[in-house]
């Protein structure tokens, strides 16, 4: 099943957008898996992707990954963007094992992270907001209309000895080498409503 990004006009309302559910954690043996969701739309100018954590203490090295391929039938290059529990945010251009920061592009995204509470417990998250000149920059074009196909994953993971954990929104072949890289990628289609 592929998963929606909303094009929209001004400003997100993040409610009516539909919800992708971080919920694979094929490497955990213990009940330790994070319920984590993210959201995804884009406007004229910019994508934005918000991401967030339900952690009641995350680790500092807790972190929520975005990987994303805006030209998967030309190319194997995706933009893969990593914010910890702390705010600190790594944004790469990925090219097979070649990996250049994406400032070296000149775009920076914005990031806006915030904390919470509500009926389900305590969460952690972000918003990051990519301008979509850095898609251009980086696949010669800026793809995104109705019906585009992108290719690419949600994880959440921790490399903290007492809460290691792996978690993605699509399912991953641990039989592949690089089960968490873009083999295990899935779809992810543009629509208009």
């Amino acid at each position: 099943m592929d998963f929606k990004i909303s094009i929209i006009e001004g400003q997100p309302v993040w409610d009516a957008l539909p919800v992708g559910k971080i919920i694979h954690y094929p490497l955990e043996k213990r009940d330790y898996r994070p319920f984590a969701q993210a959201r995804i739309c884009v406007n004229q100018a910019d994508l934005f992707l918000r991401m967030w954590a339900f952690e009641t203490r995350p680790s500092p090295e807790s972190v929520l990954v975005a990987r994303l391929n805006f030209d998967p039938a030309h190319s194997e290059t995706y933009l893969e963007m990593t914010v910890d529990s702390v705010g600190g945010m790594r944004c790469f251009v990925r090219e097979g094992e070649e990996q250049t920061p994406l400032a070296l592009y000149g775009i920076l995204p914005q990031l806006h992270s915030y904390r919470g509470e509500d009926l389900e417990g305590e969460y952690w998250g972000v918003v990051m907001q990519i301008p979509r000149a850095a898609i251009q920059k980086i696949y010669k074009e800026d793809p995104i209309r109705p019906g585009y196909e992108i290719r690419g994953n949600l994880y959440k993971q921790d490399d903290a000895p007492g809460s290691r954990h792996m978690g993605s929104l699509f399912p991953v072949d641990l039989k592949r080498e690089n089960p968490f890289g873009p083999a295990c990628f899935g779809p992810m289609v543009f629509v208009n409503y």
